[in-house]
């Protein structure tokens, strides 16, 4: 057993000394430790252990996704708001007679059953001729013919096909931009500021509202690729304060691609104030945080068992 443990050790090891270098030659750098191994050798109940960046409070800007006139704002600064709440909305008329008359296109069915219904009648009367041409009581002529309009009428039934697809991409299309008009709360939280009046144009991007959570903060934190492939939003983590080692667990928001790197993921993890002790509250912005990533993809985090896990 002593023979077994050293010569894992000894593994370990040497994988550190020669993952090292590797890292800085490709560019891989992240503040992040694998307890000895390389990525390719971890094992079932391995540690990734990485710093965040500064945590921030988590305020989002509503920016509008089209351009147009503010038309209703249903809130007001102090106002507490729940996530996809509506807190107002552009002109909608023209949009919404675009999406009305795409949604009228797209339910009717008519001109398809109409072609159809030729291209079937002509089938039939296809093969009644095919029978009767065999029984010699019909000239062949009067089968080319049946089988020109039976092939005319089915190419007809197609593009009437073709065109509902084409009517179905059209209502997608006004239905996105209809939606577009509207201005939902990303996220629970105060209105903190209400930038548009009614009555005031709105640019694409344009900044609308504030949405402020006094006790939600932003944590990013930068890791291997390899490792971000277990990560999917809602699912959830352990952290570690810097400054009083409490223990909780992050929420991941968002896993996006590393502009600096391509071996590298950015997740955006959300904690929350009120999972830590009172006094550490008012000193979390700002703090960076020790945060445990999952050993292997696909593995699941025991909430119950992060506090030992952190501590071996």
């Amino acid at each position: 057993m002593n023979g077994t443990k050293h010569g894992i050790r000894h593994r370990y090891l040497i994988s550190s000394i020669i993952f090292t270098p590797a890292l800085a030659v490709l560019g891989l750098s992240w503040p992040c430790t694998v307890r000895g191994q390389s990525l390719e050798q971890m094992l079932p109940g391995d540690t990734l252990l990485c710093e965040s960046t500064a945590a921030a409070r988590s305020d989002e800007k509503v920016r509008s996704a089209v351009q147009g006139v503010m038309f209703a704002v249903f809130v007001k600064p102090g106002d507490v708001v729940r996530k996809g709440q509506l807190l107002a909305h552009l002109e909608l008329d023209a949009t919404k007679l675009q999406l009305d008359l795409a949604k009228q296109a797209l339910d009717s069915k008519s001109n398809i059953e109409a072609a159809e219904g030729h291209a079937e009648a002509w089938r039939v009367s296809r093969e009644e001729t095919e029978e009767a041409v065999r029984r010699r009581k019909m000239e062949e002529s009067r089968l080319s013919w049946a089988i020109a309009m039976e092939k005319m009428y089915r190419g007809t039934y197609e593009m009437q096909l073709d065109a509902k697809k084409a009517q179905e991409i059209q209502y997608e299309h006004w239905k996105s931009q209809y939606e577009k008009r509207f201005f939902r709360a990303p996220m629970d939280g105060t209105v903190t500021e209400v930038i548009i009046d009614v009555g005031t144009p709105v640019a694409i991007a344009g900044h609308v509202f504030t949405i402020g959570n006094s006790n939600t903060y932003l944590l990013p934190v930068t890791i291997p690729a390899q490792i971000a492939e277990s990560l999917v939003p809602n699912k959830s983590v352990p952290v570690r304060s810097a400054v009083g080692k409490a223990v909780s667990h992050a929420i991941v928001e968002s896993v996006t691609d590393d502009p600096r790197s391509p071996y590298k993921k950015i997740v955006q993890l959300l904690i929350k104030a009120d999972d830590f002790p009172p006094a550490l509250r008012p000193t979390l912005k700002g703090m960076k945080f020790d945060v445990l990533m999952p050993q292997t993809p696909g593995d699941n985090i025991d909430h119950s068992d992060s506090s030992r896990q952190i501590q071996d």
